[in-house]
């Protein structure tokens, strides 16, 4: 089974890719020459759209890696005011430079430590907070075996109307093929990622829409009553 980032098309959808800025271009080539973890073009294509379409001015991140996504949807919205977690130290200090050394990094509340930790925290912080002091955009792009729980808590300090991203779900593929020795390695993750789509499935109070581009993608907003 093959997938556009094994094959030709991901070369023409990345000639066809246009950065917000050239700060960030020569950021993503940094990122890319070192074999830093970060989001295709294809998923950042997307991201800016719905960003574009949505206007969120409260964006949460959960998975910060070198900071490039931070400072892509900082650049992109610049009314906009991004959380970012992150525990791993090689990339928190990392992306402390990079936000350090841009203008937009001053919108960019980084929260270093384990995930469900502060996302407890967050929660504790906004449960008397109305809808304009919490999050309308989330993406969650950190331990794939922890979605499940990375959503539950974020959709306790979403606005009615927000949108929650998750990336990666297809798991390079091995969510539909699971064979050789690196699908073998990453079976707990594909496990809980294969549940976690289950019930994303089930919530009947959710509209969820699946991309199979790039390493996947999925698109969640609730259903409100009228």
């Amino acid at each position: 089974m093959k997938y556009v980032r094994d094959i030709p098309f991901k070369e023409f959808v990345d000639s066809h890719h246009k950065a917000v800025d050239e700060d960030l271009a020569e950021l993503r080539r940094t990122n890319e020459d070192a074999d830093v973890p970060l989001i295709f073009t294809e998923t950042e294509e997307i991201l800016g759209l719905l960003t574009g379409l949505t206007h969120p001015s409260r964006i949460l991140e959960i998975g910060t890696a070198h900071g490039y996504s931070s400072l892509f949807f900082a650049k992109k919205l610049p009314y906009a005011h991004i959380t970012t977690i992150e525990r791993n130290p090689v990339m928190v200090e990392a992306a402390k430079a990079e936000f350090a050394s841009r203008k937009e990094g001053e919108r960019i509340d980084f929260r270093v430590g384990d995930a469900s930790e502060i996302l407890n925290e967050l929660v504790s912080e906004l449960s008397d907070a109305d809808e304009t002091e919490k999050f309308d955009f989330v993406f969650i792009d950190a331990a794939k075996s922890h979605y499940r729980e990375f959503f539950e808590a974020a959709e306790k300090i979403c606005t009615k109307d927000a949108l929650i991203a998750c990336d990666n779900i297809l798991l390079k593929g091995w969510i539909v093929e699971a064979e050789g020795r690196d699908a073998k390695r990453h079976r707990t993750s594909i496990k809980y990622m294969k549940q976690f789509l289950e019930y994303l499935q089930q919530r009947d109070d959710l509209e969820v829409s699946i991309l199979t581009g790039a390493d996947g993608l999925a698109i969640i907003r609730f259903i409100n009553e009228k």
